[in-house]
């Protein structure tokens, strides 16, 4: 299992995009990514498109969870968007949907 990324950059918002697994195996990039975004000088917005995450497990949502509460610390707000079916029903099952996904109206 791998885990791939990208990270764009529009004046203060970042998209971090996962390509891939997030899972106990994978998990150390995903942390190591947002850890240094919500470092950024001058971020106010970073979105973590999951349109090609394949699976999301719980140390994987753990690590989201710690990236929104470092961001909302820093004064940043990190927000989930465009989740894949399964990963919005992890995220359901799971209670997190209404804290982490960014309403699609947003």
């Amino acid at each position: 299992m791998s885990l791939e990324y990208r990270i764009e950059r529009d004046g203060d918002r970042v998209t971090v995009i996962p390509e891939g697994d997030i899972s106990l195996e994978t998990v150390d990039v995903l942390r190591e990514v947002l850890r240094g975004t919500v470092d950024s000088q001058n971020v106010a917005f970073i979105d973590v498109d999951m349109h090609a995450v394949t699976f999301l497990d719980s140390s994987g949502i753990g690590v989201l969870i710690a990236a929104q509460r470092l961001a909302t610390n820093r004064g940043s707000t990190l927000m989930l968007r465009e989740p894949t079916p399964m990963v919005r029903m992890v995220l359901e099952i799971a209670h997190l949907d209404g804290l982490l996904l960014q309403d699609a109206s947003a």
